[in-house]
């Protein structure tokens, strides 16, 4: 199972370049923030949708999820 694995995730790498994935969207990410942040945004609204009378504390945790990540990348 963990040779399949491997094999899977080398056959991924191959494809995407030689590069993690969290670099491909960093990358895209500076070349396009708007966009990404209104796909996060879009993401909260229907979560806090879906979420009914707790809208605001799911979207505060995504605020704060999104506040850390920018600090953090």
């Amino acid at each position: 199972m963990i040779d399949f694995l491997g094999r899977l995730y080398e056959s991924l790498w191959r494809r995407v370049g030689g590069r993690p994935w969290t670099e491909i969207i960093r990358d895209d990410q500076k070349k396009s923030p708007l966009v990404f942040m209104l796909i996060f945004l879009g993401l909260g609204l229907l979560v806090a949708r879906i979420g009914g009378k707790y809208w605001w504390q799911i979207l505060f945790g995504f605020f704060l999820g999104i506040l850390c990540g920018h600090f953090w990348w």
